[in-house]
């Protein structure tokens, strides 16, 4: 069965094959899967370190607004607690009715045109009086001459608390008495009724029967210091109401300690009341949420009204945090993200136990994470370091190997080829000369075997060529002559003797087609060797003998052998026992055409003998090659042939 067909390939390419298949597809498998197996784990450790710094950073903020809200709400608690031990000195005072009464403090007060009692001038004390005259309120100046002893305690918290700018205390009969002075008269409006600011009646019974420290919301102050809010504790005796104390912090106040609030990676914080709406709101929010800036109000509408600061940011309108509002009214504390202006932010909330204000801050994601997208990064410059690195790794690894892989094989195609050409002059019968050594065991063997077979070969030659030269020298002198026939291409080989047998001139052909051969038959044998020919053609290695008439080629013979040539028709292919178009009624007329052409005494026939057989057949058991001898019968023999 025959082999199968592979294409061919240089030594180099078999070389850089081998050591590819042998080392480099195993290594690189072997690095491919560690790479896989670094860039796995690498990617699980990175997405575990990313989420738990990620943890970490949202911990450290929601810490950081835990501490901020816990300092502020221990100031305001701190403010509170004043307030609460102030209302209980004005309520004791305001029950003493044998408390001491200045003398200075009486000299300062006086009735005014309008009626209204209040103090005349500023001793670097606190302003006091009934500054309104209203008809269900009576003025009772002793009960306002004794609260001057509250003066040391209202004096000595805003002299210590940086965060308050100032203290008051509004009896239910709207006596007021407030550090530091103003001018109360100058100020408000005669008809003016503190019953009717938010300081006083969100603390009175009706709106607050619990009876609890409040605070107010903004308010526009109506002493001229702006926008404020205040601690107001209501007191008691009993059941009647007797009026409230307040402790007041102004806005800037406020806003100031939210600014000085140190929040991690350059965050703000806000401040919102228990309804959401914003009660501090620095710059940067402002900017960022596209706030408004809340505008005074008149001076004139202050002095007649309570005027309350509007919101300039309600948490449920807002379209940032309008999905998130209920989820910052609802808990206590937490943490969410809010996209703004197409940054991300990360927003954090802690609600005061003190008045259920919520502390808001706000920190851009990425400062956030920057830590995180840097080690992120870090680890995926690892990685590409990495890949880099067996990039070039192998680069030059190919460099190398295809520096190698030029050297083997060229190591191997020069002795190679050397004992190709060495092959090539043994059969071309050349000299050779005695190989070198080429340091390898296996071509330097190859190279003896094939000096070996030279000799052989050489000694072989000498041997079929003395051999030849006897057989030929037999033919000469026998006068025999060999044929042998190329069975599918129809081409006969004719040794020269067989003209010499039919007395030619010795110039004819040594090879011609089997027509042109038959054409120099007689006509009257030719069927007979048609026949015979067919006959041997079908079966194996039996030996034929034919008798048959030949003539010398003439002129026009050869001139017909020389026009169509031997090998016309080489490519034909003819079945065993087939003859080919114009076969033997060609060869009949061409005969036939010669003899009318010439007198028959002038046609000289040869009777010849030829004997043979097929030598050759191919796989599939047609025959390839026959190969026989010619030989000359003498004349009685042909007369007897022709009787």
């Amino acid at each position: 069965m025959p082999g199968i067909q592979r294409t061919p390939i240089t030594i180099k390419k078999w070389v850089w094959r081998a050591l590819f298949t042998s080392t480099m597809i195993p290594l690189l498998l072997v690095e491919t899967a560690l790479v896989a197996v670094y860039f796995l784990s690498n990617d699980e450790i990175r997405d575990a370190n990313l989420n738990y710094l990620q943890a970490q950073s949202s911990s450290e903020l929601n810490l950081a607004m835990l501490r901020e809200a816990k300092s502020l709400n221990r100031q305001l608690e701190h403010i509170q607690d004043l307030s609460t031990g102030m209302a209980a000195q004005a309520r004791m005072i305001r029950l003493d009715s044998a408390s001491p009464v200045r003398a200075e403090q009486a000299a300062r007060h006086g009735f005014e045109r309008s009626g209204a009692w209040a103090s005349q001038r500023d001793e670097g004390d606190q302003a006091s009086g009934f500054h309104a005259v209203l008809p269900d309120i009576e003025i009772d100046v002793p009960l306002a001459l004794r609260m001057t002893a509250v003066d040391p305690l209202m004096r000595n918290i805003v002299s210590t608390h940086p965060a308050v700018i100032q203290t008051f205390v509004t009896l239910a009969n709207c006596y007021v008495r407030i550090y530091p002075y103003v001018d109360l008269v100058e100020l408000l409006p005669p008809d003016h009724d503190c019953r009717d600011f938010s300081f006083f009646y969100l603390a009175a019974p009706a709106m607050n029967p619990e009876r609890h420290t409040i605070w107010t919301d903004l308010y526009q102050d109506p002493a001229a210091n702006g926008w404020m809010t205040s601690a107001v504790t209501p007191f008691y005796d009993g059941d009647e109401f007797l009026g409230v104390v307040g402790i007041d912090m102004t806005l800037d106040v406020i806003v100031n300690q939210i600014l000085a609030m140190e929040l991690p990676w350059s965050g703000f914080a806000m401040l919102y009341d228990a309804k959401g709406r914003s009660l501090a709101v620095p710059s940067r929010g402002e900017s960022l949420l596209s706030l408004a800036p809340v505008e005074q109000p008149d001076v004139s509408i202050i002095q007649e009204e309570d005027v309350l600061r509007p919101a300039q940011m309600e948490l449920s309108r807002h379209p940032v945090f309008a999905t998130l509002s209920e989820q910052i009214l609802g808990q206590r504390r937490g943490s969410a993200s809010v996209l703004v202006n197409g940054e991300t932010f990360k927003v954090a909330w802690e609600r005061l136990s003190s008045n259920d204000w919520i502390m808001l801050s706000m920190v851009e994601e990425s400062a956030v994470f920057s830590r995180t997208a840097e080690i992120g990064r870090n680890f995926q410059l690892v990685g590409m370091a990495l890949v880099g690195g067996l990039i070039l790794f192998y680069l030059s690894f190919f460099l190398l190997m295809s520096w190698r892989t030029h050297h083997i094989s060229r190591h191997l195609s020069v002795p190679l080829a050397e004992l190709r050409d060495r092959l090539h002059r043994i059969g071309m019968g050349a000299e050779i000369e005695s190989p070198g050594q080429c340091g390898i065991v296996e071509l330097d063997d190859a190279h003896n075997t094939a000096e070996e077979m030279y000799r052989r070969l050489r000694q072989t030659q000498q041997e079929l060529q003395a051999s030849e030269r006897r057989l030929l020298d037999s033919l000469e002198a026998s006068g025999d002559s060999l044929w042998e026939m190329d069975i599918p291409g129809r081409i006969i080989h004719i040794h020269p003797n067989l003209w010499r047998m039919l007395g030619a001139t010795g110039r004819e052909p040594l090879v011609m087609r089997e027509l042109d051969f038959d054409r120099l038959i007689h006509p009257d044998d030719l069927e007979a060797v048609h026949v015979l020919r067919h006959r041997v053609f079908t079966t194996f290695g039996d030996t034929f003998e034919c008798q048959y008439r030949m003539r010398a080629p003439g002129e026009e013979d050869l001139r017909h052998i020389e026009s169509m040539g031997c090998n016309a028709h080489s490519d034909l292919t003819v079945e065993p026992g087939i003859e080919p178009q114009g076969g033997e009624g060609h060869a009949a007329s061409s005969a036939s055409r010669h003899d009318e052409d010439q007198p028959a005494d002038a046609i000289d026939w040869v009777l010849l003998i030829s004997r043979g057989r097929v030598v050759t057949w191919d796989a599939e058991g047609h025959p390839v090659k026959a190969a026989g001898m010619h030989i000359r019968i003498d004349r009685s023999s042909f007369a007897s042939h022709l009787r």
